[in-house]
């Protein structure tokens, strides 16, 4: 039978205990990009406690779930990799003990995005149970590697295994705002070469940090002159290393590299972009690459690709849209807000390459993502939980349309 959102709601609110435990569990199983094996096992063995139709590993580590054999398909993702920490003496709960305490759960991964993957596990069992998603074959997708490669791991769903679905719902952390797109991105190099020589005796050799000095300051102001498109906002450059080669600390340095950071708004384009750094770096001398990101899975798997992500945006009266803002309404009997991310996801290939229609809905501040002192609220994983239960049966329906 189909369940009308206060049956939803209270349905997700019974939940509470088990996702609170659920997420606790899951902090406190590390799982860093290419190490996510333990993790993955966990979730495994709940979905097949829950009961879902099918459950899968992928050559390149992803576990994909499925509830429900409709003839509309639509996919909820949740990356269960989560960045390291370098400071647990300085954070107020162990970063890995997953403290439930005052209505909050805190430590690594909690905000991004493991509260949203008890919540998913949660849903499941309602739309399991309730019938939520009549109509509909809803894939949970627990995806790897997207922290160090977003959108590698739908690349490979849909260009290796054929998992191509109707709608992808994201689960990065949005406040239970829907999220329409998202900033693209391309991650260059830029490299300068000089002549090495003693340190007492620079005039000899041709300092390649010193001509790669220009270029930064001229990275510098082109980030300043970047223009703002809504309703993404201004694209952005950052220098975030540098690195340099000389044979000893008394030589000069006959090499330098600097890693930028490129965001690209609407109307820019990975190619505008590097023309762009291109321009300043050749009077210097200096060459302008794309990263490549080369490592193996937790399975062994090598898929490479490279840092170019496309920016994408759902139309505002796009039915998934629609769909995540009508369940929102009927759960909670108010209107939900629309937002853009300002950091990049997996959706760069769900949407920006497959041009699948693709939104996010997640518990969090999206600003308290690798943060130090991590923390969800458990009562918008619970929301999130009857967002992703009631959402399916509503884009079947064409609601809100």
């Amino acid at each position: 039978m189909r369940s009308d959102g206060a049956s939803i709601l209270a349905a997700a609110r019974d939940l509470e205990g088990e996702i609170a435990r659920t997420l606790s569990a899951l902090i406190r199983i590390r799982t860093p990009s290419c190490g996510e094996g333990e993790g993955i096992a966990y979730v495994e063995a709940r979905m097949r406690e829950i009961g879902f139709d099918e459950v899968r590993l992928d050559a390149m580590g992803n576990l994909v779930g499925r509830i429900g054999a409709g003839p509309v398909s639509i996919a909820y993702d949740a990356h269960i990799d989560a960045v390291d920490v370098t400071d647990g003496p300085l954070w107020a709960h162990p970063p890995y003990a997953g403290v439930i305490e005052g209505g909050w759960v805190h430590g690594r991964g909690a905000c991004d995005q493991k509260g949203a993957i008890a919540g998913l596990l949660a849903a499941a069992r309602i739309m399991r149970d309730r019938g939520a998603a009549e109509g509909c074959a809803v894939y949970v997708v627990i995806s790897v590697q997207e922290e160090e490669c977003e959108g590698l791991c739908w690349r490979h769903l849909i260009e290796e295994e054929g998992l191509r679905p109707d709608a992808v719902v994201l689960t990065e952390p949005s406040e239970l705002k829907v999220a329409r797109g998202q900033k693209g991105k391309v991650q260059m190099v830029v490299e300068t070469r000089g002549v090495s020589s003693h340190g007492s005796a620079p005039g000899l050799g041709v300092n390649a940090v010193y001509a790669m000095a220009p270029i930064v300051s001229a990275i510098e102001r082109l980030h300043a002159s970047l223009r703002p498109s809504p309703p993404l906002g201004a694209g952005s450059v950052a220098v975030s290393r540098i690195e340099s080669d000389a044979p000893s600390l008394c030589s000069v340095p006959d090499g330098c590299r600097i890693y930028l950071d490129r965001r690209l708004t609407r109307g820019e384009t990975p190619e505008s972009a590097l023309d762009e750094v291109r321009g300043i770096a050749a009077p210097h001398g200096g060459r302008v690459s794309v990263q490549r990101y080369e490592k193996p899975g937790w399975r062994g798997l090598v898929r490479g690709m490279d840092l170019v992500y496309p920016s994408w945006l759902t139309p505002r009266d796009s039915p998934l849209v629609a769909a995540g803002l009508a369940a929102y309404r009927d759960l909670f009997d108010r209107k939900g807000e629309t937002v853009v991310w300002d950091f990049s996801t997996n959706g760069t290939a769900t949407a920006g390459i497959h041009a699948i229609p693709t939104i996010g809905i997640g518990p969090g501040d999206p600003r308290g993502a690798h943060l130090r002192d991590e923390r969800v609220s458990l009562r918008q994983c619970v929301e999130a939980a009857a967002l992703y239960a009631a959402i399916p049966a509503r884009f079947v329906r064409g609601e809100g349309r």
